[in-house]
């Protein structure tokens, strides 16, 4: 790809398919790495000719992919697949080696080398965005900085529905992978030519969205949950029904005595009379201290069998705010790092050093995309 009078006819969507497939689904950490660097050497070896190469649609198909839930297997119906030569009547003898990673099975692959998968790709389609954008400049030279202005908002567009729908999503990796893109799109446009290099934040729609949406994400209240943690969330409200049951079925007590905790959860904890993880906890100290004072010295025995299942579901919902901690964190930081990256200014600075301060507590876990 570098050599210079060689075709470049076939760096094509189905190469740069195969090369972001490979990093979604590599395990490994060099063969991951080597696939980002093909991929940023092809997307520089053919300026002018990316739009045709790359559609939309394409695009988002590699966006859906990539924010494919951990645990959840990956749609696989738009990977590309090479044609295969038959020989005779024979079948050719193939072997699936990426069969763990597209499972997603995390009791097969660890949580950690899905993430990295992931972060290679988020760098893959942030670099994409700024050559997309430079894409537009090997036209445009000789042009007025006002139309190159407008062409890059033109170019753009392609992805900002994109990023701006993730970065609304409920779910905290979906947030974290947005972010990483953001990052990587303002580092890259920091590294083009003099002549291109016009502040991303003056210039770009985009860039203004991303910077307003993560600054009022620093300075506000974390969201009361993510996606991930919904069925966490499921969980807990079976175990809270039940425990309040008991004191129907175990103690005697009349069933119009025990609350309501609603048929339905909700992670965001805005619909009304729906369960959420403040109703769990008022279930289990307020509505299960007035039960059981209900009862007064009797039913000692079943009380101590209820007792000890409140302890088991009080421990699930303090590994639930655990995990919630640990969503803000990594969404703090990687929305702080893209807030950065763009290099705005706050009213106020202390949100965005939380933010960075965050980054250092994730550690392994974000050294990946910092190194990056």
């Amino acid at each position: 790809m570098v050599v210079q009078w060689l075709p470049r006819d076939w760096i094509a969507a189905p190469f740069l398919s195969l090369l972001f497939q490979n990093m979604i689904c590599e395990e490994r950490m060099d063969i991951r790495d080597a696939s980002l660097t093909a991929w940023k050497t092809a997307l520089t070896a053919i300026p002018g000719h990316l739009e045709n190469a790359v559609t939309q649609q394409i695009i988002i198909d590699w966006f859906a992919i990539m924010m494919t839930p951990l645990g959840v297997p990956i749609d696989v119906s738009t990977f590309y697949t090479p044609s295969v030569h038959l020989e005779g009547n024979m079948p050719p003898e193939r072997h699936n080696v990426d069969k763990k990673m597209i499972s997603q099975d995390l009791s097969l692959i660890s949580v950690d080398i899905i993430i990295n998968a992931r972060l290679a790709t988020a760098t893959a389609l942030g670099y994409l965005m700024v050559c997309w954008m430079s894409d537009v400049s090997f036209y445009l030279i000789g042009l007025s900085q006002s139309s190159y202005s407008l062409q890059k908002n033109v170019i753009e567009s392609c992805f900002k529905p994109i990023l701006l729908h993730y970065l609304d999503s409920s779910s905290m990796l979906q947030n974290f992978l947005t972010a990483v893109v953001a990052e990587e799109w303002a580092r890259q446009y920091e590294a083009l030519p003099p002549e291109t290099s016009i502040s991303l934040v003056d210039t770009s729609s985009l860039a203004q969205e991303i910077t307003t949406k993560t600054l009022d994400w620093l300075q506000g209240k974390t969201p009361p949950a993510y996606h991930e943690m919904t069925i966490a969330l499921n969980r807990i409200h079976v175990e809270t029904v039940s425990l309040l049951q008991m004191f129907a079925t175990d103690c005697k007590l009349p069933m119009s005595s025990v609350p309501f905790l609603g048929n339905e959860i909700d992670i965001t904890g805005t619909k009304e009379k729906a369960f959420t993880i403040d109703r769990a906890n008022w279930a289990l100290d307020r509505e299960y201290n007035r039960l059981k004072d209900s009862l007064g010295r009797t039913k000692k025995r079943e009380l101590g069998v209820i007792a000890e299942k409140r302890t088991a579901v009080l421990a699930n919902i303090a590994r639930y705010n655990e995990t919630k901690a640990q969503h803000d964190i990594r969404v703090s930081a990687a929305f702080a790092a893209a807030f950065v990256a763009f290099k705005s200014t706050p009213d106020k600075v202390s949100p965005v050093v939380k933010g960075i301060m965050n980054g250092i507590k994730v550690c392994q876990l974000l050294s990946r995309f910092v190194l990056h």
